[in-house]
């Protein structure tokens, strides 16, 4: 497995995600190769349900990505 992608992996398991880990997830996804683009797309699918997490916690959504604004 890639290492960016075990990183990636790691950063969506943890049990208490912060703005930190998320700023990290993005950057990881915009450096993931093809080859290991379908196991990154099943991360971040859950990385965009655990979004709510990290709001809860900040208070609000000004520091989401662009690729993450609906």
């Amino acid at each position: 497995m890639n290492e960016l992608l075990a990183e990636a992996g790691d950063i969506f398991e943890k049990k208490v995600l912060s703005v930190k880990d998320y700023k990290r997830f993005r950057e990881i996804g915009r450096q993931i190769g093809n080859d290991d683009l379908l196991i990154y797309a099943s991360y971040d699918e859950g990385m965009h349900l655990r979004l709510t997490e990290i709001a809860s916690k900040e208070g609000n959504y000004d520091w989401l990505e662009p690729e993450d604004e609906d």
